[in-house]
């Protein structure tokens, strides 16, 4: 049998009394042959181990390699796999549920989960052979709730902004907000007119926007109400924000509970208090794909659930991209703390990328000082795999000039959704926004608007700083840099930026001064 973590701890706890009175007594020639092998028990488990792997590398029905093998066949208590881009991730997933069945585990008592509607109908197209389904968390918390008979709607998108607006006037948010309307005498007439100037605003939309997004953020992280007194600060400008963002949470709270509504944030932490309550289905195996995105209250919802169950999660927190959605790093980084005797295995063999832009991108994104590190290894080779064009005022027009030339698929990624407009209308269906772009790949990566401004790339938009007191903390541009990281990825052969010329992204001058033997400069 395979020897995990927490059964290699317990064959220590049980010999290592011996190892302890080896001065006590024992015969000479057996303590030196004990001693030895204590010494070395690390060293025979994991020969064992070597053994056992090899002689069920036949229930493998795909070609995997090393690193993959030893992911897909460990019999871990809880596994975190550590994937790099194009390493294989779904690959491990279906593989990992295929050996399952194989050893007689039932479809049933398998647990499949990831993010998003798109990547689990991926996932399911692959294992549908298999009679196992992957779902969201939220389709799962859905599942969980009506299995006790909880009835429930979700609330509608624009009620919390209602409240919001309910809430607030100018005069009292004025300074949270810095507007700056000519000052006339107060009437009812005249405060009204401030009131519909300033809530048609920019300033006023983005206002409501951030306190949605701490609210959400808030919720993501299964905070109780008591977490408000927490955030005080030396600010008396946040401190003001602090207590809005409390009084609306709270009339937002107290209407879903009146109404009988559930939103998203609310399903996950419900069902996690069922959970821990009555508990749930006793699945064997919990497999999550794109654990990098992982929430905390996603992951005690998982915790919840896992009881008597292994946990099997794949991610890479070089691709973490989405922070505002209420994606915590931490989670990730310190998944051992919440499924204590799991073993960490990398993938790092990767089939898309070429050396050369592993080597850049690698040294690239361990400037984030919070991410893993890993070694990623390619056997393709392309001298130059980023040629960077530079463009004057039209870049629309060079952009038509260099997709007009390409004969291998792409695809056109931009950091914002308004830079379809910079695309001619004949293209537009090739472009994506990063984000969009993650778990994509094509043979060319065209990549627009690398400028040094607040909507270019990395984008410099400073959200409020009310929103620092909720997120994780590090480097401004760290998940930017983890975009930028994303976005060259997706190619399969080589990378095309387009560069402003007087104002260049400073992540393009970065790899070109740090790089400058793998990029060609297109003039």
């Amino acid at each position: 049998m395979y020897i995990n973590l927490k059964e290699k701890e317990k064959i220590k706890q049980k010999y290592y009394p011996l190892y302890l009175k080896r001065n006590k007594g024992l015969k000479k020639i057996f303590y030196k042959k004990f001693i030895n092998k204590y010494q070395n028990i690390d060293n025979i488990i994991n020969n064992h181990n070597e053994l056992w792997l090899k002689e069920k590398e036949n229930l493998l029905d795909n070609k995997l390699d090393n690193f993959q093998k030893k992911a897909v066949l460990a019999e871990e208590e809880n596994t975190l796999i550590l994937a790099g881009a194009g390493s294989g991730k779904t690959l491990i997933i279906v593989s990992k549920i295929s050996y399952l069945l194989k050893k007689g585990v039932l479809p049933e008592e398998i647990l499949c989960l990831s993010f998003t509607n798109a990547s689990t109908n991926d996932l399911n197209k692959k294992l549908k052979k298999y009679n196992v389904k992957a779902l969201t968390f939220h389709k799962l918390a859905s599942k969980v709730i009506r299995c006790y008979g909880y009835n429930y709607k979700i609330v509608k998108d624009d009620v919390l902004l209602k409240i919001i607006d309910k809430e607030v006037n100018y005069y009292e948010i004025k300074d949270l907000i810095k507007l700056n309307f000519i000052t006339l005498n107060k009437g009812q007439d005249i405060i009204n007119m401030h009131n519909l100037m300033f809530k048609e605003s920019l300033e006023y939309n983005y206002f409501r926007k951030t306190i949605v997004s701490f609210i959400n953020l808030f919720k993501n992280q299964n905070y109780d109400i008591s977490k408000f007194n927490e955030f005080k600060t030396n600010s008396k400008r946040i401190n003001k924000y602090i207590l809005l963002i409390k009084r609306v949470y709270i009339k937002y709270m107290t209407y879903l509970k009146q109404e009988n509504l559930l939103d998203f944030n609310d399903m996950i932490n419900k069902a996690t208090d069922l959970v821990k309550k009555y508990g749930y289905y006793n699945y064997k195996y919990i497999i999550i794909d794109e654990y990098q995105d992982t929430s905390l209250s996603k992951c005690l919802f998982i915790k919840a659930l896992a009881v008597n169950s292994k946990v099997i999660v794949v991610g890479d927190d070089w691709q973490s991209i989405y922070k505002f959605s209420g994606a915590n790093l931490e989670v990730f980084r310190n998944f051992k703390e919440y499924f204590p005797y799991t073993k960490v295995f990398k993938l790092e063999n990767t089939y898309r990328n070429s050396q050369e832009l592993l080597t850049l991108m690698t040294n690239f994104i361990m400037k984030n000082k919070y991410q893993l590190n890993k070694k990623l290894i390619s056997n393709k080779s392309i001298l130059k795999p980023i040629k960077v064009y530079y463009y004057d005022n039209n870049q629309t027009k060079l952009l038509t000039k260099i997709l007009d030339s390409l004969k291998e698929d792409y695809i056109i990624l931009g950091r914002n959704n308004d830079n379809i407009n910079l695309v001619p209308k004949k293209y537009q269906k090739k472009f994506m926004t990063v984000h969009k772009s993650k778990g994509l790949e094509a043979s060319i990566v065209v990549i627009i608007n690398l400028e040094d401004n607040a909507l270019g790339f990395p984008n410099k938009l400073v959200s409020d700083e009310v929103l620092r007191c909720i997120l994780p903390k590090e480097d401004a541009l760290a998940e930017e840099r983890r975009l930028f990281y994303v976005a060259l990825t997706r190619t399969k052969t080589y990378n095309i930026l387009l560069v402003n010329k007087d104002k260049p992204s400073m992540f393009v001058n970065e790899i070109i001064r740090d790089y400058p033997e793998y990029i060609e400069i297109i003039n």
